[in-house]
């Protein structure tokens, strides 16, 4: 993500961001529903509200608040969980521990697996259809004609 410039101000970097963040959580989330069935398997995945706390730092800091940044990219500081570089964001999974173990020692429940499929690919709908606004607009400013 490049610093400084007209795409690095308001609501643009975080929208950027939570579409990488959609993108990869989307990839745990595949691997979930894929195994199943698979015995033994632990699903791996990042909740969502550690990736708002990040974002909600981020704001602050972007407001002028807010602890500096030690290790991340730009007002992005990594946590735990998700690591942010300039050209992404790259999450740490952990199992998630959400069910009861089956006979088999798999951790599954195919409806809240589903679930977080459609939670999350909502949340990127929304995240890429905001950020397309946001460049429409700029477009038509800078054409100056709608």
């Amino acid at each position: 993500m490049q610093q400084g410039g007209i795409t690095s101000t308001g609501s643009t970097p975080f929208l950027q961001r939570l579409m990488q963040f959609a993108w990869q959580r989307n990839t745990l989330l595949q691997d979930a529903a894929a195994n199943l069935d698979t015995p033994g398997y632990k699903p791996l995945d990042v909740r969502p509200e550690a990736f708002q706390a990040a974002m909600k730092a981020a704001q602050a800091r972007q407001a002028g608040g807010g602890t500096p940044v030690v290790r991340g990219a730009g007002i992005f500081a990594d946590t735990r969980d998700i690591a942010f570089s300039d050209d992404g964001v790259r999450l740490r999974p952990e199992a998630a521990h959400e069910n009861l173990l089956f006979h088999d020692d798999n951790d599954r429940n195919l409806e809240r697996v589903m679930q977080h499929v459609a939670e999350n690919v909502l949340t990127f709908r929304l995240a890429s259809e905001l950020f397309r606004r946001e460049h429409d607009l700029l477009r038509s400013a800078i054409r100056e004609r709608p």
